[in-house]
């Protein structure tokens, strides 16, 4: 066995240098990180069968020569590959998103109509969007990967930086990245052995598309560890959020609706994300998990030393047993849950609760309370109109406990307890506190979209108090955003009092251990400064005519640019589905970062999310018909898009004419003072 000095090799290190210079096009930090290795530990070894190992010190890494080894493990793995598969669509005509789901039924039915045949079962075409590779080792496999399959995009995990180092010695990556460049593609290293990073950076690099290609997606295992084992068990939790789109038409109307009105109907205050000083007493963040019905002795203990924050159906759990909470948060913008407020608002008296909510919420859940707080979600039209692309609120969705976690810990609160944030379940019957509405309003359940599934746990994960506990993909998806929330807060700590879901980085505690050292005074002092921190309009106040109709002109503009694009695509002799997406990815893109003008992407957030789920319908259906019917599959996904884009081109400028008339009204009608 003979020991490879690769920084004495000239063939090797001019090899590294075009490798590096191909890296740092895609991910500089990367290739920053490369060119400060001086002396690895690990080292290349020939092997006396003339292969390659790597010496890891004390061992070898692989059982036998590495290129051996791939050799087996590649054939083995283009036999059965493991893909991310989304599958045919499928039509759902349950609302909400009905404009979506009717362009899923309409595709797919008239493949039907066209006798467009799938193939059978099992059979896909070998086109997607990623290449993804768990694990490098030398790396004689990726370049395999690529030349094998139709990949657009390449995302590279590995816990070991030297095993990259070395591989940039031995093989020519450089002509791997120019492969994902020419289908324009891009390059994703992930480099790092924290399962929670690694995860949440995978997440990020599969997301960066918004799911349009995700379908086949390739995942390649290379090696078996802790890590890696740790990688599917999160991917598996995060398919649903990584397939998921970043808004629908339907709802940025509704949004932008809402919050124009929110503001048009009453003074108010807003929230935003910056600075603030710590506040000196904890925050209680009180949701209606099943453990919160054990915890309210220890609410009530603690009440007057600390700021309650109820969530949700939290606040009738609390009002029930005589607590009265100091904020309440809600995110969700349908009608059936100001319908919920509103019945609870005639059992109780909810005078000194002040209301906590997302711009976006129907403006009769915000009448109900005496005093509201706004903030800006992110991802959404509305706050790109009403902030010009500032500083939104980001991590306070997908569930209220969600944004009352991040109320609290956005406001400095370097101490946080969770009560009844459960996102799960140890006892399937006993989903949700006996006091909410799940138990006490027989229409609780049909209120609005997503109440009774929240209710359905078929997944089983670890409990924060020890065992496993049962809970299901939305609750999964709101603990990885939990999560990463209690990570960008260093220094804060947030206990979890909850009989729920482990959220790694809280800290377990049972509520009957909470003990406070704050006082009355603290807890007065906190709100004092709270109101003080927060940003106050008068009625009407932050709404801006003038951006209204700039908002009319560029939307015309827009969409005269989308159809001129479909007419190109329409021309096209033969079927590019990178090419095809990549015209569509840029009609919401800017000209140049210089050039970005942030009413004009108000539009683009608007018809982003449906635009690329339409695609993605496309794309699933492409994957898996024959070679003389791509042509057809794609010649109807354009006549469809066009249809589709028009009617919405319709809908929105009627949105943005009623808000102008609804905005006129209400300056008019206010004293020349204001």
């Amino acid at each position: 066995m003979i020991t490879l000095d690769l920084k004495s090799d000239p063939k090797a290190v001019a090899l590294y240098e075009r490798n590096i210079e191909a890296i740092r096009r895609h991910v500089p930090s990367i290739a920053e990180r490369l060119e400060s290795i001086d002396e690895p530990v690990s080292r290349v070894v020939r092997t006396d069968d003339d292969d390659l190992n790597l010496d890891i010190g004390h061992t070898l890494f692989y059982e036998a020569g590495v290129r051996k080894f791939v050799d087996e493990q590649y054939v083995g793995y283009v036999a059965d590959p493991y893909r991310i598969d989304i599958g045919w669509p499928v039509a759902d005509m349950e609302p909400p998103q009905i404009m979506t789901k009717v362009a899923i039924r309409r595709l797919t039915e008239m493949a039907k109509l066209n006798g467009i045949k799938r193939l059978p079962p099992g059979l896909q075409r070998g086109v997607t969007g990623f290449a993804v590779s768990l694990g490098v080792g030398i790396g004689d496999h990726i370049g395999r990967m690529l030349r094998d399959h139709d990949a657009q995009s390449l995302i590279v995990v590995e816990q070991f930086i030297e095993f990259l180092w070395h591989s940039l010695h031995l093989n020519p990556w450089h002509e791997w990245i120019d492969v994902v460049e020419e289908r324009n593609g891009r390059v994703f290293m992930i480099l790092d052995d924290n399962p929670a990073s690694v995860s949440a950076e995978l997440t990020n690099a599969l997301r960066s598309d918004n799911g349009g290609t995700l379908d086949g997606t390739l995942i390649y295992t290379h090696y078996r560890s802790h890590l890696v084992r740790e990688i599917h068990r999160g991917l598996s939790d995060q398919i649903s959020y990584i397939g998921s789109n970043r808004g629908f038409f339907e709802d940025e109307n509704i949004m932008i609706l809402n919050s124009t009105r929110n503001f048009l109907a009453r003074d108010h205050a807003i929230w935003r994300s910056r600075p603030r000083r710590e506040k000196s007493c904890p925050a209680f963040v009180v949701a209606a998990g099943p453990s919160a019905d054990i915890a309210i002795e220890t609410i009530r203990a603690h009440k007057d030393k600390a700021v309650v924050i109820s969530c949700g159906s939290g606040l009738k759990v609390l009002l029930s047993q005589g607590i009265r909470p100091d904020y309440h948060v809600e995110v969700e913008n349908t009608f059936g849950q100001a319908d919920i407020l509103e019945k609870v608002a005639s059992e109780f008296d909810l005078s000194g609760i002040t209301l906590v909510a997302a711009a976006t919420v129907n403006p009769r859940t915000a009448a109900v309370f005496d005093k509201v707080i706004f903030f800006h979600r992110d991802t959404v039209c509305s706050t790109r109109f009403f902030e010009l692309n500032g500083n939104p609120v980001y991590l306070a969705v997908p569930t209220v406990a969600n944004g009352g976690a991040r109320f609290a810990l956005g406001m400095a609160f370097k101490e946080v307890y969770l009560f009844g944030v459960d996102l799960g379940t140890r006892l399937p019957d006993y989903h949700h506190s006996k006091a909410s509405g799940y138990y006490t309003d027989e229409e609780f359940m049909f209120s609005f979209q997503g109440v009774k599934e929240s209710t359905i746990m078929p997944i089983t994960a670890e409990g924060n108090l020890g065992g496993t506990v049962l809970t299901n993909d939305g609750f999964l998806l709101s603990r990885l955003f939990m999560q990463k929330l209690v990570q960008a807060y260093t220094g804060y700590t947030v206990y979890n009092c909850s009989d729920g879901v482990d959220i790694p980085g809280t800290v377990p505690k049972l509520p009957s251990k909470v003990t406070l050292t704050a006082t009355p005074d603290d807890r007065k002092a906190a709100m004092s400064l709270i109101d003080r921190e927060i940003d106050h309009y008068g009625q009407g106040e932050c709404v801006d005519l003038a951006r209204y109709r700039d908002l009319r002109q560029k939307t015309a503009v827009w969409y005269v640019g989308a159809y001129e694009t479909i007419d190109r695509m329409a021309e096209a002799q033969e079927v590019d589905v990178f090419k095809a997406y990549d015209q569509l990815w840029n009609l919401f893109q800017p000209p140049t970062e210089a050039e970005f003008d942030p009413i004009a992407a108000v539009v683009w957030q608007n018809n982003f999310g449906t635009v690329m789920t339409l695609f993605n319908v496309y794309f699933r259906i492409h994957r898996r018909v024959e070679d003389c019917d791509t042509m057809r599959v794609y010649q109807m996904f354009l006549s469809e898009l066009r249809c589709f884009l028009q009617d919405m081109e319709a809908i929105l400028v009627s949105v943005i004419d009623l808000l102008v008339e609804e905005t006129e009204q209400v300056k008019a009608e206010q004293p020349l003072s204001a």
